[in-house]
């Protein structure tokens, strides 16, 4: 078996252990370059990686790969440029991150389509897993698996990303659809032009003749009736003749407060999923994302500072992202590490808390449990005492995780908040529930109403 197959084989049997984010940011962009004498020289694309897949993913990479050398190897991770190959399925190995059109940039352009927000550039985690799972259904069956697909979430979560990447995937397997992104407030605006130079058959025409429509920021369109009449006779041109509609909101359809009834079931007859903020490991790959892009490199230690610092949304990690670059190119660091970060945003904002207070404010533990009881209908004393009663153990299984990843507690104080209970019993709390909100939405729906509540 060559090189190639070996570690292709490797890479396989690590993607159904590991979660997709981990897989794709660390497994994916790595090669196996040389194995002599049981010793595997595996390739990494920069030095984070190296690090990180040295430092805490070493035994996952040993054990797949010694399971298909039935061997016992040393492993050896260095930092060299990841040559391109071709897979059994014709797809290139090259970074994950890269972009490469595959037709005419005019085609994306006219569509309205950021060339940067693709596949290729979007990371994939338990926070939109399931999106991008049913992303890849409408481009497989546009207007017909999943129409209308309404993708709802806060804000810099990574909506609008998803919805041109599957713009972008469209227009890649048929250059000759019409394909049009706008915000709703442009199509407010547009209607309203066109009432005024009395254009409004041509109007019409414009938005009604398309393939697929990508309608972003669709609460907009709340209380203005004629310019929700005039969207709803769109919607329902387009959809009677299958063609796709993907819209976005920062809340489901039902909660639009002033969206007529007539359009918050239309919205709702198709598939509606939300997106939620990133957790720690979605974070760290989207860091080391956007430090590629803006030409940095990040120790592991100073991507692990950041992701624990910003919790909020993928904007204010672009924005800590293009500071360091700017600190980088102004001080000539070729390697960013954790005291450059720190010095930088401890001398920028008096103190480090004050740097990330705007992205991640903390909350008040004994509030997030007072929040619990409440929805639960429970005392805090239950929810932190010795029964285990089915309801309370879930409530207390759900009150753990939001502990550890709202408010970021170590596992030994989360356990003391819950009855004194030992760390294990935390960690198996945390991965429970993590596990269950990948397949059951009215779990997610559940967690997104206790946030809400905090």
């Amino acid at each position: 078996m060559d090189l190639d197959q070996l570690w292709k084989n490797t890479q396989e049997e690590l993607r159904v252990v590991l979660a997709p984010a981990v897989y794709q940011t660390f497994v994916a962009k790595t090669q196996l370059i040389s194995l002599q004498n049981s010793e595997a020289i595996i390739a990494c694309s920069n030095a984070y990686l190296c690090d990180l897949n040295q430092k805490r993913y070493y035994e996952l990479f040993k054990s797949a790969f010694d399971n298909q050398t039935k061997k016992d190897n040393r492993l050896k991770f260095i930092v060299q440029e990841i040559i391109k190959n071709e897979d059994s399925n014709g797809l290139a190995s090259s970074p994950l991150f890269s972009y490469q059109p595959k037709s005419s940039a005019t085609h994306f352009t006219q569509a309205g389509l950021h060339p940067n927000y693709t596949f290729e550039n979007l990371v994939v985690g338990n926070s939109n897993n399931f999106a991008y799972a049913a992303a890849q259904g409408v481009i497989k069956n546009p207007g017909l698996s999943y129409n209308p697909f309404f993708l709802w979430g806060g804000v810099g979560v990574g909506k609008t990303h998803l919805m041109q990447a599957i713009g972008h995937e469209l227009l890649k397997n048929n250059p000759d659809l019409k394909i049009k992104y706008f915000p709703a407030e442009t199509f407010g605006n547009e209607l309203i032009n066109a009432l005024k130079t009395k254009a409004i058959n041509q109007f019409k025409n414009k938005y009604r003749q398309l393939d697929c429509i990508l309608v972003d920021d669709i609460q907009f369109l709340a209380g203005k009736e004629y310019i929700q009449e005039e969207f709803f006779h769109t919607f329902n041109a387009l959809h009677l003749a299958g063609k796709q509609v993907i819209l976005t909101s920062d809340r489901k359809p039902g909660d639009i407060k002033e969206l007529e009834d007539r359009l918050v079931s239309r919205f709702m007859g198709g598939l509606t999923v939300d997106i939620q903020p990133p957790d720690l490991e979605m974070r760290s790959a989207i860091i080391q994302q956007k430090a590629q892009n803006k030409g940095i490199d990040l120790t592991f230690e100073a991507v692990q500072f950041l992701a624990d610092n910003i919790q909020s949304n993928i904007r204010d990690i672009e924005g800590k992202i293009q500071e360091l670059a700017v600190i980088s190119l102004a001080q000539n660091h070729k390697l960013v590490d954790i005291d450059l970060v720190q010095k930088h945003f401890s001398s920028q904002n008096g103190s480090l808390s004050s740097a990330f207070s705007s992205s991640s404010p903390r909350l008040n533990a004994r509030h997030l449990l007072s929040v619990c009881a409440k929805y639960f209908n429970l005392k805090t004393g239950d929810l932190c005492g010795s029964s285990r009663k089915k309801e309370l153990v879930t409530a207390r299984h759900i009150t753990a995780y939001l502990l550890l990843t709202e408010i970021k507690l170590p596992l030994k104080e989360v356990g003391e908040l819950l009855g004194g209970r030992d760390h294990t019993s935390i960690m198996h709390a945390r991965d429970k529930v993590a596990a269950d909100l990948q397949t059951s939405p009215p779990l997610k729906e559940l967690i997104n109403q206790i946030k809400n509540s905090l």
